[in-house]
């Protein structure tokens, strides 16, 4: 064989062998996560997921939180502080939130923050099936968390939601989020007067600004679906340890969505 072409051979084997090992494309590494998260047909059938924990502040202060998502119709988290208590409802085409400083009453949010928190309301999360939601993924780089090398995954949605993800490259678990949001068990609020501890993630123009959540201790809970027990916020100092999981329980989605004063 003529050397040349014998060089170039081997430089083309070489370079397929390295975007094998190493070059996989968004495609591919969000694939792997939702393998390792038990496979798309198991987690497409959840239909309903409760969260129950309680976080530490960076104050000190412990904080209780509840969170309900009902397959295409509802996010609810409700946290309590001791001293009084945030409630977030987003539906596919409303949202509202209370607090103690409101006396309790709901008020409406607005379309950008409505629109920003959809993704919360899947409770298989926005990557599963993210193609069908009009939603698409780009790699974003690469990073390191606790050690862990990462591959950095972009999801963009219609009407301007997004989120980054740090997927490990061993276990393909999902370790850091980054998203429009607040931060305990991956909640929302819409305002600095309705969140404790000065855990406020609003912009200056009053949009969702991002939060930061990082995930950990993944493992099987109710059902054999895998979830991390632990998370993160460091945008508000804040560490959640997740004590309940209920997957496909009985939930009435109807009172849960449905404030009970709103303007």
């Amino acid at each position: 064989m003529n050397p040349v072409i014998r060089l170039l051979s081997l430089t083309c084997l070489i370079t397929a062998l390295s975007f094998t090992g190493h070059g996989q494309t968004a495609q591919q590494v969000v694939a792997k996560y939702i393998d390792a998260m038990g496979g798309k047909e198991k987690l497409q059938a959840i239909n309903s997921l409760y969260q129950e924990g309680t976080a530490q502040m960076s104050t000190g202060s412990d904080v209780s939180i509840k969170t309900w998502r009902v397959f295409d119709r509802l996010y609810r988290q409700e946290v309590n502080f001791g001293m009084g208590s945030v409630t977030v409802i987003v539906t596919p085409g409303k949202g509202w939130s209370s607090s103690s400083r409101s006396n309790g009453e709901y008020k409406s949010l607005p379309d950008e923050q409505v629109k920003a928190l959809q993704p919360l309301i899947d409770p298989a999360g926005p990557l599963v099936d993210y193609a069908r939601k009009g939603c698409r993924v780009e790699l974003d780089g690469a990073d390191t968390i606790d050690g862990h090398p990462c591959y950095r995954i972009k999801l963009s949605c219609p009407h301007g939601q997004y989120a980054v993800y740090s997927i490990d490259k061993t276990t393909y678990y999902i370790l850091r989020e980054t998203r429009p949001g607040s931060g305990l068990m991956g909640g929302g609020n819409n305002n600095n007067n309705n969140i404790p501890d000065g855990a406020a993630t609003l912009s200056s123009r009053g949009s969702l600004s991002p939060v930061t959540l990082d995930y950990s201790d993944y493992r099987k809970g109710p059902g054999g679906y895998i979830f991390p027990y632990t998370i993160v916020a460091s945008s508000i100092g804040a560490k959640a340890t997740i004590s309940k999981i209920l997957v496909n329980s009985s939930v009435d989605a109807d009172a849960l969505s449905r404030p009970k004063v709103a303007r």
